[in-house]
């Protein structure tokens, strides 16, 4: 019993009197990519979620950019759009406009014509009051008329002529003619316009419409955009048909023609003398509202 006492007792004190261990540090920090078995995968995971991460926020710009560009492609076709009607209206307007003139044209050529042919168709009447010269009778007396059987027979007054058949042929053809050119203008038709009013020019260098045939050469050339020559026509009215009434308007537009062609002196001085030798006319408000367009 005694030996077991002693045994615990050498057995405490070797306990007690053997050192102490230090304490443990804090335990280290080990990253996941140096633990074995975890790294591969977990880098794998963070870099699959990266990339879509980025997907998507390149998806949401090109997105974002798509977007626009759709916007600013409809603004697009809005304005082509707008742009479109405005220039078929204007188009429009022009065909109107070009049609009304024609055909006031053409109705005061059928109101020439017909007052030609009643002018060539009315009988010629003796002058009134116009009464037989007395003549020297017999006897000293004084016969009138045929009071006196003895004078010799007054000459009698000469018949109204008829008009000319073949006059009236020529001017029949000639309406026809011209109605015939007038007609290949309105239709559009402006190279054969042009050809059937040059033969009409040609063929009734005098005529009752050559003056509205020699401008409407220079208005089919000028549609065309042959400026040179529809100068050429346009000056034709002004210098050989100074009592025309298409004088006015080939005026204008040999101002018109002289823009086109760049020489806006020249335009002006024809604009200038529209408004100036043919005031309150459609012609001068027009040349007016083209002179505001060049400026000083």
């Amino acid at each position: 019993m005694a030996k077991r006492y002693s045994s615990i007792f050498i057995l405490a004190a070797g306990v007690l009197l053997s050192p102490i261990p230090a304490l443990a540090g804090p335990a280290p920090v080990i990253e996941a990519s140096s633990q074995p078995g975890a790294p591969a995968e977990t880098v794998k995971a963070l870099e699959a979620r990266l990339a879509r991460v980025e997907r998507l926020l390149e998806n949401r710009t090109l997105v974002d950019m798509a977007l626009a560009l759709e916007s600013l492609q409809q603004e697009n076709q809005q304005l082509l759009g707008q742009l479109e009607e405005q220039a078929y209206e204007l188009e429009s307007l022009k065909k109107r406009q070009r049609d009304l003139y024609l055909d006031v044209d053409r109705r005061l050529a059928q109101l020439e014509a017909a007052q030609a042919k009643v002018t060539a168709a009315a009988p010629v009447t003796p002058m009134a009051g116009l009464t037989t010269p007395s003549i020297p009778a017999k006897n000293g007396l004084t016969a009138v008329g045929s009071v006196a059987t003895s004078v010799a027979p007054v000459a009698s007054i000469p018949a109204a002529s008829t008009p000319n058949p073949v006059d009236e042929m020529d001017a029949h053809k000639e309406h026809d003619d011209y109605e015939r050119a007038f007609n290949l203008l309105k239709e559009g038709r402006y190279d054969l316009a042009v050809e059937a009013f040059k033969a009409f020019v040609q063929t009734y260098p005098k005529g009752r419409y050559t003056d509205n045939a020699q401008y409407w050469l220079g208005e089919a050339n000028y549609v065309q955009r042959n400026f040179k020559t529809a100068l050429s026509e346009f000056e034709q009215v002004v210098n050989n048909f100074p009592n025309s009434p298409k004088r006015p308007d080939a005026l204008l537009k040999l101002g018109y023609t002289y823009q086109a062609l760049g020489d806006n002196d020249k335009a002006r001085l024809s604009l200038n003398s529209v408004r100036m030798n043919y005031p309150d006319t459609t012609a001068a408000r027009l040349a007016g509202k083209r002179l505001q367009e060049l400026g000083p």
